[in-house]
């Protein structure tokens, strides 16, 4: 609970100085004295207003001048002071004004928040008792005290004025919010219990204060007293479907799951509840660990919700979360898309889009996606990252070169860095350019030396340029090293060794990548290297296995025909 905290209230007129009747004021002795003593606070009080601190000061310091007896006067300096922050110059004043008035509760109050100001919090204390002493109904004072006990932790002193706040103004909300916040803190669940009780006797006719209590219990597995309490709520109000949430609650926490998913439908099917109750009491049954068959209709439940708030953008994306978690990638991402299109600066949902049309190689959309996203997000990485790899598998190379570049410049996360440069090389590379492709690869291993891909790519291409062919050698090596039964490394460095002339090894690679996938090219290669080792008759069947597989070379046909190695 956070004490409120009050103004104070200046009731004093500060020009009321010839109604005083104590021997020590000193009243003007003319009207010209009286109105310039006047003009002097109007202006005080204008720079005060202004928080011309310095000058309202200087103008309550000509008027104490001429009226040092002045309670109010001493006050408004001391308030001045505090607005400064020099409290500890405001205490003489504030003090002074409570020796000259002791009998304005006002005074007291503001001396109070001074020492608060600088820390005196026991003179603090002290002045709030001697305010009570005098005015004990005073609200404010009561109120701030609790506050000051709270903050310098005296527990039982807080308590007890509490204790004086609902016996002199009754039972009050933000009070027992306090009590109950420390009770829970102390573990004392019974007096949190007793708290909630005082309120609803309190307050009988407000039926929120019961549902919490019912709530709390319910939480705090009082399954027994939760149950009690529903009963007497049912008597007194009318059936509702928050009563019928409570007893899909309390079903569940005694094990009666499918009674208690029955009572959740029956309530979601009112229109009483609200949406946002609705969405935070599905995130909670989810998360108290249903099985799959719970799951499943708690996700049907949140299906229906979403299907009847189609303009609710939280509820399109959590079903979208759902169906993501689920497998369901294709529904997951029409929910999301709706959500989207609700709500567009939502940079999780946007990925999870890209994520499943990446994963579904729905590359059309990943790119339509990915630039729609980058209209609310152009300094996101990934976003550029997934439009240049569409644009990429699209064989676009020049726009999938413009996006990645782009993308390049907003990485920070080494590893996306690294898949950037990977996807450059092969863009480049499509474009024919090699050495800017070769760069991209370099730069590439330099943050990710590792990165499967570069390596498999990268040696590649240089073992189809007849170029630098011991470093391809010696990144296909590492390729196979890492990846001993991947038939696509195992065929790329079957393919350096033949580069480089080292058929019987290449045979041996080769051999296996081929027992492993059915791929026009993986075949191909290995009947190349057989017709190199002289084995003519099988090169020419794996060539005829690899023409009627499809994705061959162009030549295919010719070295069937001519039974000759063309490359």
């Amino acid at each position: 609970m956070r004490i409120l905290l009050f103004s104070v209230l200046l009731m004093t007129s500060l020009l009321s100085f010839s109604q005083r009747k104590k021997k020590d004021v000193i009243i003007p002795q003319t009207q010209e004295d009286s109105l310039k003593l006047e003009g002097v606070i109007v202006e005080a009080e204008k720079q005060l207003i202004l928080e011309n601190y310095a000058k309202a000061l200087e103008n309550f310091h000509v008027a104490m001048e001429m009226n040092s007896q002045s309670a109010a006067i001493h006050f408004k300096i001391a308030e001045v002071l505090a607005k400064s922050n020099e409290g500890q110059k405001a205490l003489p004043y504030g003090l002074k004004a409570i020796d000259l008035d002791p009998e304005n509760k006002y005074y007291r109050l503001g001396l109070a928040r001074i020492y608060q100001s600088i820390g005196f919090y026991i003179d603090a204390a002290k002045t709030y008792e001697e305010l009570l002493e005098k005015f004990p109904s005073e609200e404010n004072a009561l109120y701030e005290l609790a506050e000051l006990y709270q903050l310098t932790g005296r527990r039982e002193d807080m308590f007890r004025v509490f204790d004086l706040i609902e016996a002199q103004l009754g039972v009050k909300e933000e009070i027992t919010r306090e009590k109950q916040r420390i009770y829970m803190k102390e573990g004392k669940l019974d007096n949190v219990i007793a708290e909630f009780q005082k309120l609803i006797d309190a307050y009988p006719n407000e039926a929120s204060y019961k549902a919490e209590l019912i709530n709390f219990l319910i939480q705090n597995r009082r399954l027994d007293l939760a149950a009690k309490a529903i009963e007497e709520y049912e008597s007194s109000e009318s059936a509702s479907s928050r009563i019928t949430l409570m007893k899909s609650e309390l079903a569940w926490m005694n094990g009666e799951r499918a009674k208690s998913l029955d009572l959740l439908e029956d309530a979601f099917e009112t229109s009483s509840i609200d949406f946002q109750s609705k969405f935070q009491i599905l995130s909670n049954y989810l998360g108290m660990k249903p099985n799959p068959a719970e799951r499943s209709i708690l996700t049907q439940i949140a299906v229906k919700l979403a299907d009847h708030h189609q303009d609710e953008f939280k509820a399109q994306a959590f079903v979208g979360d759902l169906l993501y978690q689920d497998g369901k990638s294709q529904d997951a991402v029409r929910y999301y898309l709706n959500s989207v299109n609700l709500s567009p600066a939502n940079y999780s949902v946007w990925q999870n889009i890209l994520n499943i049309e990446a994963d579904l190689s729905q590359y059309d959309s990943l790119v339509i996606h990915a630039e729609k996203a980058l209209e609310y997000f152009p300094n996101q990485a990934l976003l550029y990252y997934f439009s240049g790899t569409g644009y990429l598998i699209q064989k676009d190379f020049k726009k999938a070169v413009r996006m990645l570049e782009q993308g390049r410049k907003y990485t920070i996360d080494p590893k996306l860095l690294t898949v950037i440069y990977g996807q450059l090389g092969d863009a480049y590379n499509g474009l024919k350019e090699s050495d800017k492709s070769y760069q991209a690869y370099d730069k590439a291993l330099m943050n990710g030396p590792n990165n499967d891909h570069v390596l498999n790519n990268y040696s590649y291409f240089l073992s189809l340029a007849n170029e630098n062919l011991d470093k391809a050698l010696e990144m296909s090596t590492r390729l196979v090293e890492q990846h001993p039964n991947n038939p696509t490394y195992l065929d790329t460095h079957g393919w350096v060794l033949y580069t480089n002339g080292k058929f019987k090894e290449s045979k041996k690679y080769l051999e296996k990548a081929a027992s492993l996938d059915e791929d026009g090219t993986v075949i191909e290669h290995y009947g190349d290297v057989l017709f190199q080792l002289g084995e003519v008759e099988r090169a020419i069947k794996q060539w005829e296995k690899a023409r009627d597989l499809g994705n061959a070379s162009e030549l295919i046909e010719k070295k069937i025909a001519d039974r000759k190695l063309y490359e």
